[in-house]
């Protein structure tokens, strides 16, 4: 075999193996079809935390931090801004279409350590725990000034509906 032979037996592996990857993720998001659209903001709300700056990492399913959410192009890592309003979460992405989490959906916002394969330090991330539908998945923000995870989740939790519970 030739040299010329070599590289294009390798650039067919290549090209087979990505063909595979892209099927593979085309059937996650076939799998994931029951999954409702999120939430589209009304514009009308008043800004309590502005833009902060950073990296949207993806959403996964809650409790399994790999399981990626194909759908919607919730998993779509992306340079971002996050700020909050009056009516929730809303993380502005390079290249895809704003996230909106109301806060009715939110069920927890916490600093956190791992999403979607992304390995960070202690708390090197905040996790936004919220509901899709039926569906319970956690979404990933990265700040560049990681010391801003706390506040807004700290923030998040403080416009978070109070439920009471009846004895």
């Amino acid at each position: 075999m030739t040299r010329t032979d070599l590289v294009l037996a390798g650039l067919l592996a290549l090209t087979g193996l990505y063909l595979l990857m892209l099927r593979g993720w085309r059937n996650r998001q076939r799998r994931q079809a029951f999954l409702c659209a999120p939430p589209v903001a009304t514009g009308d709300a008043t800004v309590v935390v502005g833009a902060v700056p950073g990296l949207f990492v993806g959403t996964t399913f809650a409790g399994r931090w790999l399981d990626r959410v194909a759908a919607h192009r919730l998993s779509d890592r992306a340079a971002g801004w996050l700020s909050l309003s009056t009516d929730g979460v809303h993380i502005d992405r390079e290249g895809a279409p704003e996230l909106f989490v109301p806060f009715a959906a939110v069920e927890d916002a916490a600093p956190g350590d791992a999403l979607a394969g992304k390995v960070m330090g202690a708390g090197g991330l905040l996790l936004v725990t919220w509901r899709l539908g039926e569906s319970l998945v956690t979404s990933g923000f990265r700040a560049t000034d990681h010391a801003q995870h706390q506040r807004v989740a700290d923030t998040i939790r403080a416009h978070l509906p109070v439920v009471l519970e009846v004895p």
